[in-house]
């Protein structure tokens, strides 16, 4: 089997002279992506930009690696063709087609390529918020781009394509985010087609927007409007005919995002750590840590090599069995040193093959910024270990000026922004199935009008549904037991968590 269609008539005298593919295969152009059977580059041709996507045999060995895997290999760039094709039916905008060519029935061997026009004067979504453009735009065109795009999401799946790669990144459109101009879908060489989509790939699709989104600081109504706008329906009637559907989208866009991250922020891996991670990983074989490189100056690395020394220079704030805990300057900016302290013989045992306390708070404290709340910023984790288990363990954070909650909910005024701020923390533990352990006021504090958690050292994450509901069910009786002397958000708080628990 060998078929050439040239549809832009401009680059015909580019393929004129010799095998096609040959000539694929060595074109010139920006390399913008590489792998081991396939290239993309951008390339010109008589003043003209193109992309071409070239696909060599992928092999056997390939093949039977993704069937083993229960995945279908990416085989040619006939996919993309037949899906590109498929969304211009539905009036999904795609890259123009310029030309597609393929040959051999092998898959093993087989070749082909797709080029198409480039989309000048555009920007993804995801580079539009890594330059903090899409945050500076109005409100209201910020909702018209999320409702645009869900729209194009549930045409394209109502019209039985899922792409697999679904991510902002792939959506591009205007240079200066006019919300009225064409939004283009691109990166379709994995998309499948069919009659209809089956759920699950729909929950794929839609985790991986999400996940996309989650760095840059989805809010709780972004997703709802998003969802409304995919649905065509209300909030509270999605959630009652779609519960399922969200639960397991935004399951999976938790889970893409914090895999990776947890590779990266583990204090025990012994995987050589990237050139640009923000972190810093050292072992000495009896000790060991990890920490922001935002914060690790020379000082600080002083700090954190000293720990002992600098805990008993440092103005005590608590000093229990448990753990003590000492403020420190480092240039000029105020630090919280918390040392975790073995009790016992029975509480090192106890916590044989467990996580230290130190480092439970850090690993929390990234799932519980990823799903948008607010913690202290833990700048280290330190731990000294032995062959059984970890001993003392320490964590370095940063001090915040504000009010703890206890402080703050004697204050009227602040009641009816306390309640809310509390019934969102809630709700966003549940899309990470996180219980914080210990939800008492004492653990929370107010800061500029943002609430923040702290002692997140018993927080763990669930993934059984009674086990959830159960630890929220107590977290919820113990920050209400909390703040029984404030009668105004005690009963407030009670109406909306205990509706909702």
């Amino acid at each position: 089997m060998n078929t050439t269609i040239f549809l832009d008539k401009n680059i015909n005298d580019l393929f004129s002279k010799g095998d096609v593919y040959e000539i694929a295969r060595k074109i010139e152009g920006r390399v913008f992506r590489e792998t081991a059977n396939r290239i993309t580059k951008e390339f010109s041709y008589q003043g003209v930009s193109y992309f071409i996507k070239y696909h060599g045999g992928i092999g056997w060995t390939e093949i039977f690696k993704n069937l083993l895997k229960f995945r279908l290999p990416t085989i040619g760039a006939k996919r993309e063709w037949k899906a590109i094709n498929r969304l211009n039916s539905l009036n999904i905008k795609c890259p123009e087609v310029a030309a597609i060519c393929y040959r051999g029935l092998n898959p093993a061997n087989s070749e082909s390529f797709l080029i198409t026009r480039s989309l000048e004067n555009t920007i993804s979504l995801e580079e539009a918020l890594k330059l903090e453009k899409f945050q500076l735009l109005k409100t209201s065109v910020k909702r018209e781009f999320i409702k645009r795009i869900a729209k194009i999401s549930k045409k394209m799946h109502d019209g039985g394509v899922n792409h697999k790669d679904y991510y902002l990144c792939h959506f591009l459109v205007d240079i200066n985010l006019d919300v009225t101009k064409d939004i283009y879908l691109i990166d379709l060489h994995r998309a499948q087609l069919r009659s209809v989509v089956p759920r699950r790939w729909l929950e794929k699709d839609i985790g991986g927007l999400f996940h996309s989104a989650l760095g840059f600081g989805l809010s709780e109504r972004d997703l709802y409007r998003f969802l409304c706008s995919y649905f065509n329906l209300p909030i509270k009637k999605v959630l009652e005919k779609h519960s399922f559907f969200v639960k397991k989208s935004v399951k999976r866009a938790f889970s893409m995002y914090m895999t990776p991250l947890l590779k990266e922020i583990s204090i025990s891996s012994k995987k050589k750590q990237l050139p640009n991670s923000s972190y810093f990983r050292e072992d000495t074989g009896r000790s060991r840590w990890i920490a922001k490189k935002a914060f690790l100056t020379k000082e600080m690395k002083e700090v954190v090599t000293n720990l002992g020394y600098f805990m008993n220079r440092g103005d005590i704030i608590k000093n229990e069995q448990g753990h003590r805990i000492v403020s420190i300057y480092i240039n000029d900016k105020k630090f919280f040193i918390k040392k975790y302290q073995m009790k016992s013989l029975f509480h090192i045992a106890r916590k044989i093959l467990s996580k230290s306390r130190a480092y439970n708070s850090w690993i929390a404290s990234h799932w519980f910024r990823a799903a948008g709340l607010n913690t202290f910023e833990i700048v280290c984790v330190y731990e000294e270990y032995n062959i059984f288990t970890t001993l003392d363990s320490y964590l370095i954070s940063v001090s915040l000026e504000g009010l703890r909650l206890d402080e703050a909910s004697q204050s009227d005024d602040n009641a009816l922004m306390i309640v809310a701020k509390i019934h969102a923390f809630f709700k966003r533990l549940l899309w990470i199935g996180f219980n914080h352990g210990d939800a008492k006021s004492l653990n929370f504090f107010f800061y500029k009008n943002k609430l923040l958690t702290f002692d997140l050292d018993i927080s763990k994450k669930r993934n059984l549904s009674f086990l959830i509901k159960n630890s929220r069910e107590r977290d919820i009786k113990r920050i209400l037991r909390s703040l029984l002397n404030s009668d105004k958000i005690h009963d407030l708080l009670s109406k909306r968590l205990l509706n909702n628990s």
